[in-house]
Order: structure tokens, then C-alpha cells, then sequence
């Protein structure tokens, strides 16, 4: 089997046909060309934090799960997210005036979560499921072209395209591709993830969606 017929780069090919089509959703757009009202972006920050958090989780999660040869890969990955993917975001998140401290989920962050919380007792799906965000984020921003370079837009969509992230999603891929799940089972997951994916994208405050 080539490195192209294995299961994860099937469900590669499939988030980035899906994620190529992101940087048109109205959140991806209006960074592009600075229109996105400041309010909508500041609770998308707010949301990705809760969301980071909780896959600092997933990835202990794997840890406690996976063979020994997984088990330095996964805490790794959990604790780079407190010690310094939080902080990053946090930093990023300065011009927006986000609210970390008192933020709750959002339906959509809420049903993202349970959707993994569904997987809890499931390695492998829980591996696919992952997929959507740990490479569609990857693939969308880099996609995107912000009029503004200097803009605190420009900035964030610098962080999340610059590539840095590859080896980990190609470690991530041997996991998947060492994991006990069939092909029909991971293509369902991933479907469910990459439609959670789109929605956490596509959030409003609800101050705004009741405007």
C-alpha cells in the first residue's frame, strides 16, 4: 500500500477538497477584506479558547488510550497547548478585547464538544474526528488573502498558515492509519466533524443574532 492509499490520506483528500471551499464563509471573508464587524470575531476568539482547552483534553484523552509509541506525541501535544497555544491565542486575541475568564459555549462549540464527548470510549473516531479542525484550519488559512497586512486579522491568519503545524498532523495520520477503524465508519466521522466544523466557523453572539 503507497502512501497515497492509506485511510488517512483518503479523509486528507476529503478536508481539503471541503476546507478549500472555508475562506468563502462570511467569517473567513470579512477577514479578508477587513469588514467583519469586531463583535462576531471576539466571540469566535472567545469560542476557539473554550475549544482549545478542550482539545488539550482530546489529546490527554489519546495518551491515556494509545500504545506506548503514541503516549510522548500526545502529552506533548496537550501540555503545548496550555504552555504555549493558549498564551499564543490569548496574545493574538489583544485588538479584539476578548473575555476569556467568563466565557461559556456557544451552542455550536457545545455540540462540537459533545460530538467528541460522543467518542470518548472510541480512539480511532476520535482520531478522524480531530481531522476537520487539525488540518481544515490549516488548509482554509492558508487560502486566505487579507487586504490589510497589517491588520490584527492579517496577523492571526499568519499564525494558523504558516505551516508549522504539518509534522504534527503527519504524525497524527499514523495514528489514524495504525488505528482499528474501517473505512465506511471514519468517512461517517469525519463528515460529522467537518459539518461541526463549518458551524463553529459560522457562529454569531447571540446579541447580534437576536439584533
Amino acid at each position: 500500500m503507497t502512501p497515497t492509499d492509506t485511510l488517512s490520506a483518503q479523509l486528507m483528500e476529503r478536508v481539503t477538497e471541503e476546507a478549500s471551499r472555508w475562506p468563502s464563509l462570511p467569517l473567513l471573508t470579512g477577514v479578508a477584506d477587513g469588514t467583519l464587524d469586531p463583535a462576531v470575531f471576539r466571540h469566535y476568539l472567545e469560542q476557539d479558547y473554550l475549544y482549545l482547552r478542550y482539545y488539550a483534553r482530546l489529546f490527554a484523552r489519546l495518551a491515556a488510550s494509545g500504545p506506548d509509541a503514541d503516549l510522548e506525541h500526545s502529552v506533548r501535544l496537550a501540555h503545548g497547548i496550555f504552555a504555549v497555544e493558549l498564551d499564543r491565542h490569548i496574545e493574538n486575541s489583544g485588538p479584539f478585547g476578548c473575555e476569556f475568564a467568563t466565557a461559556e459555549p456557544s451552542p455550536e462549540t457545545q455540540a462540537y464538544l459533545d460530538f467528541y464527548d460522543s467518542l470518548a470510549e472510541d480512539r480511532a473516531a476520535t482520531l478522524v474526528a480531530m481531522l476537520p479542525c487539525l488540518y481544515g484550519y490549516t488548509v482554509a488559512l492558508s487560502l486566505v488573502e487579507v487586504n490589510d497586512p497589517d491588520s490584527a486579522y492579517a496577523e492571526w491568519v499568519g499564525v494558523y498558515s504558516s505551516g508549522d503545524y504539518m509534522d504534527m498532523i503527519t504524525r497524527h495520520c499514523t495514528m489514524i492509519d495504525r488505528s482499528d477503524i474501517d473505512a465506511e465508519r471514519a468517512e461517517a466521522v469525519l463528515a460529522r466533524g467537518l459539518a461541526h466544523e463549518i458551524e463553529f466557523w459560522n457562529q454569531r453572539p447571540a446579541s447580534l443574532e437576536a439584533a
